[in-house]
Formats: structure tokens, sequence, C-alpha cells
């Protein structure tokens, strides 16, 4: 009898499933077994020399305790994948061949290969709806809870082109039939958005602004107003997360691109609700505020698939303004009425966001317990929606609320993975991380702060961002007021 088909999962985040059998444990007893399935799921061929795992697992470690800690991963592995498995039973889907170790190919599907297979096919054909495919399921980044693994970068990287091409060969498609002729440059513009969309939630703002960029400069050659409005709405989110932030540019951007008098409401929505995160990255919340609620009142005269993302976002952003502003008794309202419709939308990242503001809206209220549950649960969608800065900023608010409750060593482990994670994308993202492990060493370790924050107000003066440098100081009193260094 064949074994149910084992799914491993690893764009978004690794995940397990199978069609049918006992279920499958979602926490491992050691984290070394997950990362041997996790090797032989990248590897060519699915298989790899029992010397190469433990090379990667265990590189420091004298060979008898490798072997010795190898046997223990592959045991756990093993009944991890097969609940079911007797004591010594043989495995079904984590084979030994000699020296080698190897995941069954009848028995293990796994969705980097069958994405890439699709792209292959679909590139081939040339075909819309296979490019449209394959693009689908290409989509989210490989493995986010290992950014820094040099194991994953080969196959990350050739994603990472294969993306690239389909997007190209996408904008190129012919139409199918009943459709209109093809307009190459306003369908690789459109491409593009998708694109800068995919960027701009890796945290690669850079890379995103310069294809928003062309999207909005081919959308403006070929006299498309209404979309060249939605480029710019997303080109002016992305400058004010962007290093070097400028607000000022990206308002401009907005007032440049306005709108018609007949755009569609998603149109209108977009643009409002860009208009509000740039006002309130400066601190012009009252403004960010009205703009918000115009977004909103938008996003409701909607239709379309887009509602509940726009919807949801629009009173997230009510709940910063009002928060911000000081007006935490009227903050609460707005996100929790974001909840439903981020969840109606199935996007991670939306409903991470509206989880991010609600812990926050709790830890204002001094409910600290309620707080940490919105985090872990916006932490655990910001990591499986492949968004690094996010997951950082995440890390860094549990941080402190850990501190909040006297936990202070998961706070401390919080707070620098939150700065090992943000340090590659610096701005404001760093800069709250720091300001988070800064909290946390104010009492031990105030000279350590004192840096901490030096460098947590250089990244924010970079990222422009003014509750950062807000917080930046607000802990400078704290580490005053404590008796210790200023670090000025």
């Amino acid at each position: 009898m064949n074994p149910p088909l084992l799914r491993i999962r690893l764009l978004g985040g690794f995940r397990l499933e199978r069609d049918g059998g006992a279920p499958l444990a979602e926490r491992w007893p050691r984290p070394g077994a997950r990362t041997v399935v996790k090797l032989l799921a990248l590897a060519p061929g699915r298989q790899l020399h029992r010397e190469q795992i433990m090379a990667v697992c265990w590189p420091h470690a004298e060979l008898p305790a490798a072997l010795r800690s190898l046997r223990v991963a592959l045991h756990t592995a093993r009944h991890a994948l097969e609940p079911e498995l007797p004591a010594r039973g043989a495995s079904s889907y984590l084979l030994g061949d000699g020296a080698l170790l190897r995941l069954a190919p009848e028995a293990v599907w796994i969705d980097t290969e069958h994405a890439v297979a699709l792209a292959r096919r679909a590139l081939a054909e040339g075909g819309g709806p296979g490019l449209t495919a394959a693009l689908a399921a290409l989509a989210g980044e490989l493995l986010p809870e290992d950014p820094y693994a040099r194991w994953a970068e080969p196959l990350r990287e050739r994603l990472e082109r294969l993306r690239g091409e389909v997007r190209e060969a996408l904008a190129r498609a012919a139409p199918a039939p009943g459709q209109d002729a093809p307009r190459p440059e306003a369908d690789a513009a459109a491409v593009r958005l998708d694109w800068a969309r995919d960027l701009d939630r890796a945290g690669r703002y850079a890379q995103a602004v310069g294809v928003l960029r062309e999207a909005l400069a081919a959308y403006r050659r070929q006299g498309l107003g209404d979309a060249a409005a939605l480029a710019a709405a997303r080109l002016a989110e992305a400058l004010s997360r962007s290093p070097g932030a400028d607000a000022e540019e990206a308002l401009a951007v907005l007032r440049a691109h306005p709108p018609g008098s007949a755009a569609p409401d998603e149109v209108r929505a977009a643009h409002h609700m860009a208009r509000s995160a740039v006002l309130s990255y400066t601190g012009r919340y009252e403004e960010g505020l009205v703009a918000a609620r115009a977004a909103q009142r938008a996003a409701e005269a909607a239709r379309g698939p887009g509602l509940p993302v726009l919807l949801a976002r629009s009173l997230a952003q009510q709940t910063v303004c009002l928060g911000l502003s000081g007006r935490t008794a009227a903050a609460a309202g707005p996100a929790e009425r974001a909840l439903a419709p981020a969840e109606e939308s199935e996007d991670p990242a939306v409903v991470a966001t509206v989880l991010s503001v609600l812990r926050e809206t709790a830890r204002r209220a001094g409910r600290y317990r309620q707080a940490l549950g919105y985090g872990r649960r916006a932490l655990a969608l910001a990591e499986q929606a492949g968004r690094p800065t996010a997951t950082a900023f995440e890390r860094a608010n549990l941080a402190e609320l850990h501190l909040l409750l006297g936990e202070a060593a998961e706070a401390e482990r919080l707070a620098r993975s939150a700065v090992e994670l943000a340090a590659p994308f610096g701005g404001t993202a760093l800069a709250f991380a720091l300001v988070a492990l800064a909290r946390v060493r104010t009492v031990p370790a105030p000279d350590d702060a004192a840096r901490l924050l030096d460098r947590a107000e250089r990244c924010a003066e970079t990222g422009g961002h003014l509750q950062a440098l807000d917080e930046v100081r607000a802990a400078r009193a704290a580490l005053a007021g404590a008796g210790g260094a200023t670090g000025v």
C-alpha cells in the first residue's frame, strides 16, 4: 500500500502536509531535524551524503559527536514526517542508501520543484495563462525563517532569476482568444507593479522604487492616467520606506498623478492610503487621519477582489494616526474593525499588519498579555509572508513586551534576533530593533545601551521616520532616568 503523499512547502516558510494519515506536529523537539529535511528538499536529486549534512548542521563537532547528532535528528525527522511509524520501522519518506540520505521521489512532493517545472513549461509554451500560473506558483520567499543560510542561497538566486524571466515573458505574451490585442509596454508595466509588491515585502525598497518608476513612466507614455495614479501611489509608499526616504518627493509624486474624475474607487483608495502613510511617517498625524478616512470611504465604495485589503489597511492606518497623535481612547475601534476584512483577504501580510496595530493598541492600554498574543500571531504571519523587515519589527516589539512583563531573557533573545535580521536593511527597521535592544540593556549594561541608541538615531535619521526618532529620544530619557550613560 502506497503511503500518503507528503507535501513539503519551502516558499513562504517551511510547512508539511500529508494527503491523509496521522496529522503532523507543527513543532519538532529538535531544530536540527527540520534542517536535515530542508537540506534534502533543496538538494539536487533530493539526496546528500551524510557528511555534507553534518558539515552544515554541526560544523564544529568532532566526528563521533556529529554522527550521534545526525542519528538523533534522523530519528526525530522520520517520526515527525510519519507519526505512526513503529519504533524500528522503515520510513516511507526519508530513506538511507549507504552513505546517502534522500527523500523518496514517489512519496514526496516539493513546491519549489513543482514551481520550477511549471515555469519552464510556461516559458517554452509562451502562453499568458500558463505564465500567470507559473508566477503564482513561484510567489513567496524561500525559507524566510533562514534568511542567512548559505545553503539556501543557490536556489534562492535561481528562483529570483526564474521569476524575472517569467515576468518578462508574461509582458510579451500574446492574448488568449477573445482578448484585446496586447499592449506590450502597458502589460510590462502591470507585471512590474506585481514585481515591485514582492520586492517591497522582501524589504528591498530601493529596487522596488526603481521598478515602480519604470512602471509609472510606461503608463504616462501610454496616456493611461488611472494606471499611472495607481503606480504613483505604490511608488510614494515605497519612497517613504526606502533608504534616505524623502517624504516631500513622495507627496510630490502623488500631487503629480492624482486620480481622475472617473477613476475607479480602488485607485482613489490607493491614492489616499499612500498619502496617509507618507504623512504619518513625517508626524503629520491629523492630515494622515483625514487621508486614511478618505481611503476607507473609497474602499467601501469599491468592488472587486482588492476591497478587503484596501478596507483593512485604511482602518488600520486610522488607528496608527490616532494612536500616535495621543488619541488612544479612539484608536482601538478602527483596528478592531480592520481584522475581519484583513482575514477575508487571506493575505498574511495584511493580517499581520492589522494584528501589529492591535498589539500596539493593547500595549498602550496596559493589556500586555493580550498584546503579546496579537504580537505572536503578527510575527508568525510576517514570517509566513516572507517579510524580513516586518518580522524584525515584530520581534523588537515582542522584546519590549517581554521586558515590561519582567521576562528579561526572552526580551534579550528577541531583541538580538531583531537586530540581526534588520541589519542588512538598515534604516527604520534597524532603528526600531536597536531601540528595543537598548531598552533591554538599559539597566544591566547602560554604556552598551547608549551606544546602541547612537546607532539607532543614525538609522532613524537615514530612514526619515519621525516615530523612530521619537522612540530613540524616549529610550534616551529612560536611560538617563535610570542613571545610565546618555550617549551624547
